[in-house]
């Protein structure tokens, strides 16, 4: 049998995943970057040169994790596709000595289960056998070693290396939280969503441990997201430690010294406005926060701008709160004093708090926190 045919691809090919309902803000950022993206299931595809894994890692924001592309090739039964594995040029991403760890899905194929494509894996690399990664491995564990991703659709086998180890989200600023954290990836899409551009003010009533404030904050400054993380790229055999460096360096001299419009925090709880403050203050940032109540709450200077919010709702704080309350007095503020300003809320799909909030018109959007469905309101 003739040994299967490895499609040609330009330098370098990424894909992005991101959360759910961020899709396309994922795609227009990445537009905004110049990067050319094709919207795909669960992300984006880009193409471009030698570094490019890098440069998703560092900018994007709404990334959830970035798979470098290794090769496709066709395979109709284990010899062929050992012969596929092998040909594959693994040298950039791995020593051949330490074991990767491998994610096996399979969609539309003949192929029984993972073990068949990790036992071949092993054949195919001289090794005494290849561990499979869980699906946390490409959401949430990260984690040392190389892991690679190898999808199955038909007798098609796409081979990618994660790039990214621990998963974007995590910037290392946030290491406290409130009882209701928002991952940063989706704090910076739904602003993305409600067409925040760091140019107006930004006003979060219910801020809690920061997050909308850090990531609008870094936004208005054009400072890169990833400049804090470590990634799993800086352990590969090619790694260019100075061009990394040089490439970091660019990122941090496009940052501003000032936000190019005022970011205010608000919260009624003193010791979520202390964690506000440390995490904002692992961030570089010095932000306005102030104890207030939403429901006595008025616009500060320099408006009109941006109110967003991740109000509490009962399957993440308990049932005992008086949440229609709640949301009909964030209603009620949105309506009467914050007049001419655009607003965002990440609310659950719950009629009875949808209802109280008494937002005629307003715009929805299907997102997801935490596994839970939600909707983004978007009024203005």
């Amino acid at each position: 049998m003739e040994p299967p045919v490895m499609t040609p691809r330009a330098e370098e090919q990424v894909y992005v995943s991101t959360l759910p309902g961020l899709e396309t803000a994922l795609e227009a950022e990445c537009s905004a970057l110049g990067l050319a993206p094709r919207l795909v299931d669960g992300g984006v595809e880009l193409s471009g040169p030698s570094g490019l894994h890098q440069e998703a890692n560092l900018r994007l924001r709404t990334a959830s994790r970035v798979l470098l592309r290794m090769g496709t090739f066709r395979a109709g039964d284990e010899g062929s596709l050992i012969r596929g594995l092998r040909a594959l040029d693994l040298s950039r991403v791995w020593n051949g000595r330490a074991p990767p760890r491998m994610a096996v899905s399979l969609k539309r194929t003949g192929v029984p289960g993972p073990d068949v494509v990790l036992d071949s894996a092993a054949k195919a690399w001289g090794l005494s056998s290849v561990e499979e990664a869980g699906a946390g491995a490409l959401d949430e564990e990260g984690g040392s070693g190389l892991v690679m991703l190898v999808r199955v659709e038909g007798d098609a086998f796409t081979v990618s290396v994660d790039t990214s180890g621990e998963p974007l989200h995590r910037r290392g600023y946030r290491q406290e939280v409130s009882r209701a954290p928002l991952r940063e990836t989706l704090a910076a899409g739904l602003l993305m969503l409600a067409g925040y551009d760091g140019t107006q003010p930004l006003v979060d009533p219910m801020c809690g441990s920061g997050t909308f404030l850090v990531e609008g904050a870094w936004m208005s400054l054009r400072r890169a997201p990833g400049l804090l993380h470590g990634f799993a790229f800086e352990s590969f055999p090619g790694f260019d430690a100075s061009a990394w460096a040089a490439r970091k360096a660019r990122a941090e001299a496009e940052a501003l010294t000032e936000p190019r419009a005022p970011v205010y925090g608000f919260d009624l709880n003193a010791g979520s406005l202390g964690t506000a403050r440390r995490n904002a203050r692992r961030a570089g940032l010095t932000l306005a926060l102030e104890r207030k109540d939403v429901r006595t709450l008025t616009p500060p200077p320099g408006g009109p701008g941006l109110l967003v919010a991740n109000p509490p709702y009962g399957k993440r704080l308990g049932e005992g709160e008086d949440l229609p309350g709640l949301y009909r007095a964030l209603g009620a503020t949105i309506r009467e004093r914050f007049v001419g300003w655009r607003s965002a809320l990440l609310v659950p799909e719950e009629a009875p708090l949808l209802k109280a909030l008494a937002l005629p018109g307003a715009r929805s959007l299907p997102v997801r926190n935490g596994g839970l469905r939600c909707r983004l309101l978007l009024v203005g």
